[in-house]
């Protein structure tokens, strides 16, 4: 009779728990369980899309609430304000990644690990360094005010170095964390990520938008003619706008020139003089009725004079 096999099972060394190889992605699990319904995507979504229209409409002096946005204006101009910030994130991440599996591979195996002995420390400091210039951002905004973005991402990447350099600690010296220890350290990680991710995307958000208005005003010059027709005399005035009165009879007695669309939305042309600017530029909302008629051409299409 054969004896039995020996128990493969080694025991537990004491103050170690199972290894924590799935924290990262039970934590992601966790947390993308919460966030992973489409009404809180789509209301931050609309949220960046929200800080991106006022910012914009602020540029000329507009109250963006005035302007009757519609829900999909405000999701298409979110991803004006999410692509740079997202590509940015995915690109530092699998620059990251690919560097790290290539040291790995390259070096021998006593140098990788005195390279892991010294990135940890290096991990922390740069983490608490970040940290502190996020924070800035809180104590003083005007610090780091024309650097959109910053103090999110700081915020965002500092908290992200911690538990990084606690694994790479780990891997460096073999030991294991409890499992419950390492989901629970990667889930409040993501939150203080995700948060950090949040105030960069609304700064950068909030930086487009007053950007695509600056880019409007050097475009002006440029832009297809908008002419206005009004039954009543709509006392359109500014530098830059003409105005003249039509043949008596004519459903339209008054014409103005000299304007160009900026948007139109909620029932409302957003129109601007040609030679419209901040210092003393007058911005013109007009309802859509059938009391007023707008027509375009391009740039330097023969127009005739006359109503």
């Amino acid at each position: 009779m054969s004896s039995p096999s020996p128990r493969r099972d080694r025991p537990r060394v004491a103050g170690r728990g199972p290894q924590d190889t799935n924290a990262p992605a039970k934590a992601l699990r966790i947390f993308g369980s919460i966030l992973a319904p489409t009404t809180v995507l789509t209301a931050l979504l609309f949220y960046f899309g929200n800080q991106h229209a006022n910012w914009f409409c602020r540029w000329f002096g507009v109250e963006y609430t005035t302007l009757g946005l519609t829900a999909s204006d405000y999701l298409i101009r979110s991803s004006d304000g999410m692509f740079v910030p997202l590509v940015a994130v995915a690109c530092t991440g699998l620059a990251a990644l690919w560097g790290s599996r290539l040291l790995k591979a390259v070096l021998p195996p006593r140098r990788w690990r005195q390279l892991l002995r010294w990135a940890v420390p290096v991990a922390v400091v740069l983490g608490v360094v970040l940290i502190s210039v996020g924070l800035s951002g809180v104590v003083a905004p005007s610090w780091l005010y024309r650097l959109a973005g910053l103090p999110g991402l700081c915020i965002a990447t500092g908290f992200l170095l911690f538990p990084l350099a606690d694994r790479l600690h780990l891997v460096r010296t073999g030991r294991r964390a409890a499992q419950a220890t390492a989901v629970a350290q990667w889930t409040f990680t993501f939150v203080l990520v995700t948060i950090g991710l949040f105030w960069a995307v609304t700064d950068y958000s909030a930086a487009v938008g007053e950007n695509r208005g600056y880019q409007v005003e050097l475009e002006l010059a440029s832009q297809p003619q908008a002419v206005v027709y009004a039954a009543k005399d709509l006392g359109l005035r500014g530098r830059g706008i003409t105005s003249s009165v039509c043949a008596e009879g004519a459903a339209y007695r008054y014409r103005y020139d000299g304007l160009v669309l900026v948007l139109q939305s909620g029932g409302s042309y957003f129109l601007l003089p040609r030679s419209w600017n901040r210092a003393d530029g007058v911005a013109v909302l007009l309802p859509r009725t059938n009391d007023v008629r707008v027509e375009f051409s391009p740039l330097g299409a023969s127009r005739s004079a006359e109503c």
